[in-house]
């Protein structure tokens, strides 16, 4: 079985022996904090130390258990009741699920290869204000697309006028292959955007790290959400991660990680051009997934059970979308877990069921 749904990382990249000796080094110094309850936001050394990487105030750091449960958190403490949440479109698919279970009104509002339609999100704009917009500026998932420096500025523009918080969620923005970074959104309105990231892509998704930094009173009203649920967050993990960005050893960590998964990239796009030229998808300069919208004739209602029997394992396109209608021929091709030769080797077979 080819599995091409989730995007895991390879176990073989997990820095295991340096985390176990962060961990360890934690316990010792630290363990009659880290073993105790400790109420959000957080571990102090490392809400200290993230702010400062960020260039923010530690009172503007949350720590969680995955940055997706802070994105949960904010649906239930920054919308109103009756209130809306844009996403993009297609968007992660969990998005969309916490977004709907908020129990808020939720539009979506189309990508282009550049980032989201500003046309029409100006027009849902004057339809409805939303409370949230939650975006996933750099390789998004799942497209793989990067959202324009003038797109970022004119949506923090509409968040100031608007005045509603963007979440700008960041797994990727650190894994870039290649091309130049893009300001992030909340260089323009730093006062409505709350971001979100992990150590879930750049160490080892198991941690499940998350934290986010923004607007101080947003942080406030996330610390008593989270103190409320559950008082704090898991805290040896967050000791453990704490002691190895000590180290400096993090940045040594995502020059390899950016080196072994640039040629897995270069490799999916060659095979998908060479086996399907008619796909419309976007060409990723870094990140975890490159998104196909297949050529006409195509849909998941016939390709998923092909593909099952054929061997091949795959994410159904349409819950990326919250009309499914609108990804019946969507497939997201995620490349970090398999090697460029099995990329090669084994990927060209699915295409031999798609309608060219």
């Amino acid at each position: 079985m080819v599995n091409l749904t989730r995007g895991n990382p390879p176990t073989d990249v997990f820095p295991t022996e340096e985390l176990i000796a962060a961990g360890t080094a934690n316990l010792r110094e630290d363990g009659k904090r880290v073993l105790q309850y400790l109420h959000a936001p957080g571990y102090p050394p490392l809400l200290e130390l993230l702010a400062q990487k960020h260039g923010v105030e530690t009172d503007q750091v949350i720590l969680g258990n995955s940055s997706l449960e802070l994105l949960m958190f904010t649906t239930m403490t920054e919308v109103k009741p009756g209130g809306t949440i844009f996403l993009e479109s297609p968007s992660y698919d969990r998005a969309n699920t916490l977004a709907k279970r908020s129990g808020a009104n939720v539009v979506s509002v189309p990508v282009e290869t550049d980032g989201v339609d500003l046309n029409k999100f100006e027009e849902a704009l004057k339809k409805n204000r939303p409370d949230l917009f939650y975006i996933i500026a750099d390789f998004q998932n799942p497209m793989g697309i990067t959202t324009s420096a003038a797109k970022r500025e004119q949506l923090a523009k509409w968040a100031r006028e608007y005045d509603f918080l963007i979440i700008e969620d960041s797994p990727y923005r650190e894994l870039r292959y290649s091309g130049t970074p893009v300001p992030q959104i909340n260089s323009f309105a730093p006062e409505h955007v709350l971001t979100t990231s992990s150590f879930s892509k750049t160490l080892a998704p198991g941690l499940r790290m998350g934290y986010a930094y923004g607007p101080k009173e947003v942080i406030k009203r996330l610390t008593r959400y989270e103190v409320d649920t559950y008082i704090g967050t898991v805290t040896p993990t967050q000791g453990m991660v704490y002691e190895y960005l000590k180290t400096g050893r993090f940045e040594q960590n995502l020059e390899k990680l950016r080196n072994y998964y640039r040629p897995r990239l270069e490799a999916m796009m060659e095979v998908v051009e060479q086996n399907v030229p008619t796909a419309v998808f976007p060409r990723p300069e870094g990140g975890y997934f490159i998104g196909v919208t297949l050529p006409e004739g195509n849909s998941m209602e016939e390709l998923l059970p092909k593909a099952a029997a054929a061997g091949y394992k795959l994410t159904d396109g349409r819950g990326y979308y919250l009309d499914p209608a609108d990804g019946e021929r969507f497939l997201r091709l995620p490349f970090p877990a398999m090697t460029p030769e099995e990329i090669r080797r084994d990927v060209p077979g699915l295409f031999e069921l798609i309608k060219k």
